[in-house]
């Protein structure tokens, strides 16, 4: 029987050792998404090849499947910003309801601490989603200066 020694690269070892650590966290971020009630699935699909592309990098060691794993990793940290923005535009989206609501009540108060709140929702949603957010908030504000005239 004959042993091949495979060569060892301590530098790869120490990015794939990352890149272990760093799958962990990502885990974790969707384990606080899903405990939320939010839809996983697809982050859960992109972590089933992360591991066996790890195992792979570390048999050989090879720079491209050590990116395979990088592109792997970079696509369920989209997954998981995805699902995270959609809870801040669906919590939005809810924050416009209830302000429309209190503006058709009269109670222009707190259509303004709605209104306040939803700017600060609007600096962190992806560039599509904040379009719609502005022009319905632009709407509450107009509304709420036409009251105070």
């Amino acid at each position: 029987m004959v042993i091949v020694e495979m060569p060892k690269d301590e530098k790869t070892d120490e990015i794939l050792d990352s890149l272990t650590e760093h799958l962990t966290e990502l885990k974790s971020e969707t384990s606080e998404l899903r405990k939320k009630g939010l839809d996983t699935k697809m982050i859960d699909l992109l972590m089933m090849d992360v591991l066996p592309k790890i195992r792979l990098a570390r048999t050989t060691y090879e720079e491209k499947d050590v990116d395979s794993v990088k592109k792997s990793l970079a696509m369920i940290r989209n997954e998981i910003d995805s699902v995270q923005a959609g809870t801040d535009f669906d919590a939005a989206l809810e924050s416009i309801q209830n302000a429309y609501e209190f503006i058709r009540e009269g109670n222009y108060p707190e259509a303004l601490k709605i209104y306040l709140k939803l700017r600060d929702v609007y600096k962190k949603l992806p560039e599509e989603m904040r379009r719609i957010v502005y022009v319905a908030s632009l709407d509450i504000h107009k509304k709420i200066l036409k009251a105070q005239e």
